[in-house]
């Protein structure tokens, strides 16, 4: 019984993985000892076979060619001569390759090829590609091998038949002439044509009936659908579907062993059995799927070549050349994400990061990195690849919001709002007891004005009379500072006062004027317009209190024929009589 490579192969390829799944067992070991020993002792006793019967063959082979030797010389016809000699080339070139098999065997099938130096030789290209790709193609014919069959003679019965039609024709038209009244100079070759294509419509009939034998032959081979399905299965779990199945369940066993080792180790370094993976060890679940990747291949082209099966092994082939080549276009790629994930890269973990005027801590670094702002809800979680198209820089102690829900802010155009929440698309505010939403970016480009965060301070000017020039340095703004203080204590603001600065600003066209500013904490922002009031009531007050005017905007009037003393002028509340004369102007 002659065993075949592949089932041969499959066997093996089965006893390993068995060997690998399964345990060895003591009272095996003793039989499989024997069994080895049984093979070691016969396997020279089969050489020995083997050299013997190539040797009888040699000899067998030697005496013939001697009686052909011997027979040549006794021939004279140049036919038989040279067809004598070809059959004493065959016999010597069968004698080189049995001696060729004697040396194999004797020398223990020993590769013979290494002792010979050999020029190299130049490749061809187109050559290794047609080997390669030849078992492909060869698989693809032997396919479609019976509907090719069957198409080439449809083709040609329908070619015989449009052949016989075109012969009828020109039949018709010679036996149209054998019917005329022709000279005998023309009669003859008329019978003479008419004879061979009647010759030829019987060979172009024949070879048609030939054509559609062979194609009821073709059809009647068909057998039944289920018995060539279960053939067609049969043949394929013993043949590649057992190289597919020893293939996924190698590749299956090393992938669990290998995430079993590397939960195993994620756990031994970080002491906890959560929180384990990308997020934590994104480079060492790299390289472990690299690893994965790179043995399971590698598990599956020894399957494929243990077994022989050449058509999966050129699959295999032309589907790592094509990842190469498409690795070549994302090897850069992912050459950055290396550099990313090793922290040598412009964008590092627990860094500054500002992306779309919004800035950024870079929270982790892996397949999705996550960045957070910590006084925003929410957070934004980009691929690794888009990282490298920013830059990160150290933290520091910078702020990361201009405010926090529930502070106050003075906008650019003056208006206070109260902030009711912050997330990273929108800000909302209440102003004048109506919500408003600012995109977050936009936001921030506005520069606002915390008053809740570090305090604030209101600023106002206020007058008086000149008729108090001689108390407007000393007294004055000691009153007024006393003033404000009652003020804002009536109002229940007196301790958010930090400071109040009241002095002679300047002496103006109709009144002293002095600049007063108070420092508020940022706990009274929401008396920000308040404020504003009570220090402008503290002063009347105590202008009234102390009998102090309060000046307001005086003009002079000028006629033409004025005589009133320089440095007299009327009030805007006087009405100007003009004199007698040109009219007056106002200036």
């Amino acid at each position: 019984m002659v065993h075949s490579p592949g089932k041969s192969s499959s066997v093996l390829a089965l006893l390993v993985l068995l060997a690998v799944l399964l345990p060895c067992q003591a009272p095996a070991q003793a039989p499989e000892n024997q069994a080895q020993g049984a093979a070691s002792e016969a396997k020279p006793q089969t050489a020995v076979d083997n050299l013997a019967t190539i040797q009888r063959s040699i000899e067998s082979r030697r005496n013939a060619l001697r009686e052909l030797r011997e027979q040549l010389k006794s021939l004279e016809e140049a036919a038989e001569r040279q067809e004598v000699e070809q059959k004493i080339e065959r016999i010597r070139s069968e004698i080189a390759e049995l001696q060729q098999s004697f040396e194999h065997v004797a020398l223990g099938g020993i590769n013979q090829s290494v002792l010979v130096d050999q020029p190299e030789q130049p490749i061809d290209w187109r050559e290794e590609i047609e080997q390669i790709s030849r078992p492909l193609l060869s698989t693809l014919k032997e396919l479609t091998a019976k509907p090719r069959q069957l198409d080439s003679l449809h083709r040609d019965i329908e070619r015989r038949e449009n052949q016989l039609k075109v012969i009828d024709k020109a039949l018709d038209s010679i036996r149209s002439f054998t019917k005329l009244d022709l000279p005998p100079v023309a009669a003859d070759p008329i019978k003479q044509l008419l004879a061979n294509w009647e010759q030829r419509r019987d060979d172009t009939e024949r070879a048609l009936e030939i054509s559609r034998i062979k194609l009821e032959s073709l059809k009647s081979e068909g057998i039944s659908w289920q018995t060539s399905a279960g053939e067609a299965i049969t043949e394929f779990f013993s043949g590649r579907g057992l190289t597919l199945l020893l293939a996924v369940a190698i590749g299956t066993g090393i992938w669990l062993v290998l995430k079993m080792l590397l939960g195993i180790y994620l756990r031994w370094l970080y002491r906890t059995p959560r929180d384990i993976g990308v997020t934590r060890a994104p480079l060492i679940l790299y390289t472990y799927r690299l690893a994965t990747a790179a043995l399971i291949i590698l598990a599956t082209l020894m399957v494929f070549y243990a077994r022989g099966d050449v058509l999966f092994l050129t699959l295999a082939l032309i589907a790592l050349a094509g990842a190469a080549l498409a690795l070549r276009q994302t090897l850069p790629r992912y050459t950055a994400e290396i550099r990313l994930l090793l922290g040598v890269g412009p964008v590092r973990e627990r860094e500054r990061l500002v992306l779309d005027g919004i800035p950024y801590t870079v929270e982790s670094l892996s397949v999705y990195s996550v960045l957070r702002n910590p006084a925003l809800e929410g957070v934004v979680r980009l691929p690794l690849r888009a990282m490298n198209d920013y830059a990160s820089r150290p933290a520091g102690q910078e702020p990361w919001f201009p405010c926090q829900p529930g502070e106050y802010i003075q906008l650019p155009g003056g208006g206070i709002g109260k902030v009711l929440r912050q997330t990273i698309e929108l800000v909302e505010l209440a102003v004048q007891d109506a919500l408003v939403q600012f995109r977050t970016q936009d936001f921030i480009a506005q520069n606002v004005r915390n008053l809740s965060r570090e305090g604030f301070g209101i600023a106002c000017t206020f007058g008086i009379d000149y008729q108090h020039q001689a108390i407007c340095l000393d007294t004055v703004p000691g009153r007024f500072r006393e003033a404000i203080i009652d003020r804002f204590k009536q109002a229940g603001l007196g301790d958010d006062i930090r400071d109040i600065l009241v002095e002679f600003k300047t002496a103006g066209a109709s009144s002293l004027d002095y600049q007063i500013y108070v420092v508020l904490d940022g706990g009274a922002a929401k008396a920000y317009f308040r404020a504003q009031r009570l220090i402008q009531q503290a002063c009347v007050e105590i202008c009234n209190r102390e009998g102090w005017v309060i000046p307001f905007a005086q003009i002079t009037v000028h006629t033409a024929n004025d005589t009133t003393v320089p440095g007299q002028e009327r009030t805007a509340g006087a009405l100007a009589q003009p004199a007698a004369g040109p009219a007056a102007n106002p200036v």
